[in-house]
């Protein structure tokens, strides 16, 4: 029997027993992997090899290869574009790459055409979309959507939690990144022209919004953009908007010459990276990849005949410096107010509204929740976005009243500052939005001021608590009587209109909350870094992140499972083929010394080297198409979901950094904040089992079940040892 049908035989063997090991049945099929790998946009749909900015798509000759599928996957791909689409969609590509400056010598590198599938900020639930906890005392089958459900790291008993807060912006007020961010990238590139004297051109620039996703990693030395997975290992990087070949990102990042070697880079902004942490980030991320591309750009058409005019500048700078205008200019339009005034004039505009809010926020206080808000915005903005989302209220129409939801405001927190070091506290006149001086969070009474903020008229007590507008005052003075239930004297407070702060540190906040630990603490913001990850390791705050990209991330999750299952029982499939050439090698090795030494070999000796050699041959040429079809299938999956940064939550197989981060720091972790409507605000989360890489192993369970039979019937639950 020829070795190749014996490993083609083994093959089919193995892929059998894999599928069984997973629980899963084994279909085999007639569709190659090129079709597989086009359910991304820009895979091929029937050429045998095509490219894409540097993608290189094999075509694959082994039956067994092109048979192989799992539960169908290869045969039923999730839903793909048209021949038509596809073309169409490399010739705008192609279209594009010819007016970017690299290739053609303009200066002004415009939109780059991707199908990113809208990837950031998206819209909360609809009210009735899903029933919401109080509708029903027996909740009606189906389970809740995937999209609708919070996730849970570290267990997380409500009935513990004094405390509810929250960030404002991207975690209360979901801003809409094409007209929010499509605005913040035309006011910093007004800035750059004309504070900083960029050329005229970056007017031209286009502004993808979707393009960018969070977790991203800027080089600010080299002008590039990474991905890295928990390990800190580079998986993707681009160079404006050129991906990095994989033998210069790994001699840049991964080889054992450069200083991130063995995963042990360490990409800290002291070290010349910037992080891409927040939604907020995405049009400054993306207007730096265009700096770039522009300033090599213009240094490649400008030849031998020098500098354009009017680029002098932008030639001079390094990439360091365009991330230091960029960064500054960012700055400067937030302090001028020009980002302000805009959603100020039409926040419905800038701003989804969320029907669900107002409804959490009152079952968490009648659950007897203190809350909070906590953000790095000041009084003013922040009075327009929440009137906006609690009241529904915008122009001469805004109150004051939303401020009954909240026992403590405080703004201009300075984040994560505000989690280390202690700065002035200031109480705020929310009519005039004056500041006065504190003594930790009570108001200090100027001499002659009329409007007193305590009764300083005779009384048996030396303080009326009737009169404070300050809880902090309450304590300070002794006056417990101002708390007769949870919370219910900081919201005597907030009808005073005396709750509302500016500065201060986390201390202050305990203070005022009656919190006596950090642990008491629920906070739930959007910042990775400034509100989860500081927040909990420095003072110990329950945290969860809302995570508006999730969203679509279970969506295409749900409709790639066939896809990640393939993939999955490829990886399995290439050990098992890796220990079966080892072995063959190692076997022709021990015959071929063995003859060396003088041994003697018969004709049936001969023949089964041959064999063994043959076999050799015929598994190494179908371990190498299969290792083609799982990275070509790797990278279909990729792009089923962003497709130029893949997952969020992965990238490869490992987990991105950014899921990284989410596992060790948030307690939980959710799409949008309205998504606590849909349970109990005494909820016990509970955290999810930890699998060990010998626990995942089907194996175990394999011979769990074999050992079952050899020993007949199992234990009875009497003799087992049940402890934990």
């Amino acid at each position: 029997m020829s070795g190749h049908r014996v490993c083609s035989r083994l093959f089919w063997r193995h892929a059998r027993q894999l599928a069984h090991q997973q629980r899963a049945p084994f279909t085999p099929c007639s569709v190659s992997l090129t079709s597989a790998s086009s359910a991304s946009t820009f895979g091929p749909a029937s050429t045998t090899t095509q490219t894409h900015r540097g993608t290189h798509w094999p075509s694959t000759s082994s039956t067994a290869l092109r048979c192989f599928g799992s539960n169908g996957s290869a045969a039923a791909p999730a839903p793909q574009t048209t021949q038509a689409a596809t073309d169409a969609a490399h010739a705008a590509f192609s279209s594009d790459a010819s007016s970017s400056g690299r290739d053609s010598g303009s200066v002004a590198p415009q939109r780059h055409i991707y199908a990113t599938k809208g990837y950031g900020s998206h819209p909360p639930p609809r009210r009735g979309s899903v029933p919401l906890w109080t509708d029903d005392a027996i909740p009606p089958l189906p389970r809740l959507p995937l999209q609708r459900r919070i996730f849970c790291n570290r267990a997380l008993n409500m009935k513990q939690i004094k405390a509810v807060g929250y960030d404002m912006d991207y975690t209360l007020a979901q801003y809409k990144p094409d007209t929010f961010e499509g605005l913040a990238h035309k006011e910093t590139v007004t800035k750059l022209i004309e504070v900083f004297r960029y050329p005229e051109e970056l007017r031209q620039l286009d502004f993808q919004w979707d393009y960018m996703t969070k977790g991203l990693i800027i080089d600010k030395e080299r002008g590039n953009m990474l991905k890295v997975d928990r390990h800190n290992y580079v998986k993707v990087a681009y160079h404006g908007f050129e991906e990095l070949s994989a033998e210069k990102r790994k001699a840049i990042y991964n080889s054992h010459q450069s200083t991130h070697s063995g995963g042990g880079g360490v990409f800290e902004e002291a070290g010349g990276y910037a992080m891409v942490d927040t939604l907020f980030s995405l049009a400054e991320a993306y207007l730096y990849m265009q700096l770039v591309d522009m300033k090599d750009g213009s240094a490649a058409a400008a030849g031998s005949n020098g500098v354009k005019p009017g680029f002098e500048a932008l030639q001079r700078k390094s990439y360091k410096d365009l991330y230091r205008d960029l960064r500054t200019a960012v700055d400067m339009c937030h302090r001028d107010g020009s980002l302000k005034r805009a959603v100020a004039a039409n926040p419905e505009k800038f701003i989804h509204r969320d029907e669900n809010l107002v409804h959490v926020l009152e079952t968490q206080r009648a659950a007897g929740r203190t809350l909070f808000l906590a953000t790095n915005s000041l009084f003013d903005y922040t009075n327009v976005v929440m009137n906006f989302l609690l009241l529904g209220k915008t122009g001469s129409q805004k109150t004051t009243d939303w401020l009954k939801y909240f026992d403590v405001v405080m703004v201009g927190c300075a984040k994560p500052s505000f989690f280390q070091h202690r700065a002035p506290l200031f109480s705020i006149d929310v009519n005039t939005g004056m500041l006065r001086n504190t003594d930790n969070g009570a108001p200090i009474i100027p001499i002659d001021e009329q409007d007193m903020s305590v009764d300083m008229s005779p009384s048996d007590s030396p303080v009326d608590t009737h009169a404070l507008r300050n809880p902090a005052l309450a304590a300070a003075t002794g006056a417990a009587a101002l708390r007769p239930g949870a919370g219910a004297g900081l919201r005597a407070a907030a009808l005073g209109g005396g709750n509302v702060f500016q500065g201060g540190w986390y201390g202050d906040l305990h203070k005022m909350l009656g919190v006596t630990e950090g642990s008491q603490v629920l906070y739930i913001g959007d910042h990775i870094y400034g509100d989860i990850v500081k927040s909990k390791k420095d003072i110990g705050w329950r945290t969860m992140l809302v995570v508006p990209e999730l969203e679509l991330e279970l969506e295409k999750a749900g409709r790639s499972a066939k896809m990640a299952d393939e993939l999955r029982q490829l990886r399995q499939l290439r050990d098992e083929y890796d220990d079966r050439i080892q072995r063959l090698k190692w076997s022709i090795a021990q015959e071929a010394a063995a003859a060396a030494n003088g041994g003697a070999k018969g004709p049936e000796a001969e023949e089964a080297t041959r064999d063994a050699q043959q076999l050799l041959e015929a598994a190494e040429v179908d371990r190498a198409q299969l290792k083609a079809r799982h990275s070509a299938l790797l990278r279909a999956h990729h792009k089923q979901f962003h497709p130029i940064w893949g997952q969020l939550m992965k990238t490869g197989h490992q987990n991105s950094r950014f899921a990284h981060q989410i596992e060790r720091y948030a307690c939980l972790y959710t799409s949008h904040v309205s998504n606590l409507a849909f349970f109990s605000p005494d909820k016990s989360w509970m955290g999810r089992m930890d699998v060990m890489a010998h626990e995942a192993e089907g194996e175990v369970w394999d011979a769990m079940d074999a050992g079952l039979d050899a020993a007949g019937m199992p234990p009875s639950g009497a003799d087992m040892d049940v402890g934990v």
